[in-house]
């Protein structure tokens, strides 16, 4: 099960599901509208906090109301984008069996599978600097704490987050030790 958690002014206040942060934050006498991100990816999470925790929990699920019936294709969750292609990549697209939404979807699938250990480095430590800017950007140690991130610099990292507050710091630490784990190739 996916777990969150939820900060205010550099200090992790809650952390569960999703309804477990709702129930711990309004619960409290204080109101707060907390930041609250992903554990496994760092992901900001947007919740519209106002009213009650019956309403905010409301708010949080996709709606089920059925909707009138239109005309063409069933929705099913899927959402149009355009894609710009060369006429020779239609031209191929065109000849493969079931299309070019299957084939692309495919190609896609194989692509996320595909992906390699730099790319998950990387994309690791975009998802982290982009939490730390979020939680911590003003804090003394930021820009060297990123730098280190990059760098794959635990000494510097730890140096330069040394004075920030301990939940978050523990955090950052844990998800940068993640990265060092893909860098040796153990993880």
């Amino acid at each position: 099960m996916p777990e969150y958690i939820a900060i205010e002014r550099q200090q992790l206040i809650a952390r569960g599901t999703l309804e477990s942060i709702v129930r711990q934050v309004k619960s409290r006498e204080t109101p707060l509208e907390p930041m609250v991100f992903s554990t496994d990816n760092c992901q900001r999470i947007e919740i519209d906090w106002q009213g009650d925790i019956e309403t905010v929990l409301t708010k949080l699920k996709p709606s089920t109301t059925p909707t009138s019936a239109k005309r063409g294709r069933p929705k099913l969750g899927v959402i149009s984008k355009e894609v710009t292609l060369l006429p020779r990549h239609w031209e191929w697209l065109r000849q493969q069996p079931g299309g070019a939404s299957v084939t692309l979807r495919k190609l896609v699938e194989q692509a996320q599978k595909d992906i390699s250990l730099e790319e998950r480095i990387t994309t690791s430590q975009h998802q982290l600097d982009r939490f730390m800017l979020q939680v911590v950007g003003d804090a003394p140690g930021f820009e060297d704490a990123s730098r280190s991130l990059y760098r794959n610099s635990k000494v510097s990292f730890e140096k330069a987050i040394r004075a920030w507050p301990e939940e978050i710091k523990h955090f950052v630490l844990a998800k940068f030790n993640d990265i060092a784990e893909i860098h040796s190739g153990n993880k």
